[in-house]
């Protein structure tokens, strides 16, 4: 796992696949291996929030892109939703009575950027890729490189590829921030955005 070190504290950021089972199993050892005070988890206020409502989880509501992933990405292990990582991470850290802190960006941030960012054309574009995602192929040696083509060929038009580099210095800045408090921070990071966010901590060390 990456680490970086900001304002003499030690961020550790692993990186989490969507939906995969057993990413629990890893997040548990590498909690169990680094001990943090503070964790950070990719995830709005707002969906954090909702994670903590255990009775919702059964209601999730797939979309159209999240079935055909789902399909794929059971070719690597049990896929379910809610991401069992982040689920995990919560389990963890009230065990421990650590804060968790949602490093996303929240509901009315991403809002703005999106407005800013998305074009006419790329919702075009977006609108087509849905539907004939059916007919790609992606590459399937493992659940990492799956999911790393999956999120080049989804977000492919300029507006979307910004608006995750947007998300990815958003989750870096707030880790700095949390830096500031903490001293051992393990960053829970969906693992499309991990290497992103690594590249955004280590380009400014405060």
């Amino acid at each position: 796992m990456p680490s970086v070190r900001i304002n003499g504290a030690e961020v550790v950021v692993i990186g989490v696949l969507k939906g995969l089972v057993k990413d629990e199993e890893k997040l548990a050892k590498a909690f169990a291996d680094y001990l943090p005070d503070a964790i950070g988890i990719s995830t709005s206020k707002e969906e954090l929030a909702a994670l903590r409502v255990k009775e919702t989880h059964s209601d999730y509501e797939l979309s159209t892109l999240e079935q055909i992933y789902k399909v794929y990405m059971e070719h690597f292990g049990e896929v379910r939703l809610p991401t069992p990582a982040y689920l995990k991470a919560i389990e963890l850290a009230d065990a421990a009575h650590l804060p968790l802190i949602p490093i996303d960006l929240n509901d009315v941030e991403f809002t703005d950027l999106y407005c800013k960012r998305i074009r006419g054309l790329d919702m075009v574009r977006e609108s087509f890729y849905t539907r004939s995602i059916k007919r790609r192929k992606y590459k399937i040696g493992s659940a990492e490189e799956f999911a790393l083509d999956w999120d080049k060929k989804v977000n492919r038009a300029k507006g979307f590829r910004q608006l995750e580099r947007d998300r990815e210095e958003h989750m870096a800045l707030t880790l700095r921030n949390m830096s500031s408090k903490y001293r051992r921070i393990l960053a829970v990071v969906e693992y499309e955005r991990s290497a992103g966010v690594v590249r955004s901590l280590q380009s400014v060390k405060l």
